[in-house]
């Protein structure tokens, strides 16, 4: 069974799907949070990312990415490169993800990787497209 689960980059929602996650009882790691403490609202940014890659579940934000090089991460000091994700995720896991690139889907099955486009869900997709559209129009 899944015993960790890591939350890397994204916004504010992402802060939000860790804090329930570890409110039903998940091991949650963090990433991606390191440039502004006031947001964490109790959560702890995890910095080992050797460690963070090693979960049994990686949650990423939607999109993953913007540029194609690096995880969307608004609130990182430093950037994390998709190349660096690759390379050091955990060939177990299972990686769910938002609007993943092609590029990023065939990296993913080349190694073995499973993973998961939760955009793709309607239901999502349409609870997401809402405050997007009222966001833009502000």
């Amino acid at each position: 069974m899944f015993e960790t689960i890591s939350v890397i980059g994204g916004d504010l929602r992402q802060l939000t799907l860790a804090r329930l996650l570890r409110e039903e009882g998940y091991h949650v790691f963090l990433y991606g949070f390191d440039n502004d403490d006031t947001i964490l609202n109790g959560l702890i940014n995890e910095t080992d990312l050797d460690y963070v890659l090693g979960a049994d579940i990686v949650i990423l934000p939607v999109p993953v990415t913007f540029d194609g090089t690096t995880v969307n991460s608004p609130y990182a000091k430093e950037p994390l490169p998709v190349e660096t994700l690759l390379d050091g995720i955990n060939t177990s896991a299972i990686v769910f993800g938002g609007q993943i690139k092609p590029n990023l889907q065939s990296a993913l099955e080349e190694r073995g990787i499973a993973y998961r486009d939760y955009i793709k869900r309607e239901e999502l997709a349409v609870r997401n497209a809402i405050p997007t559209a009222l966001a833009v129009e502000v």
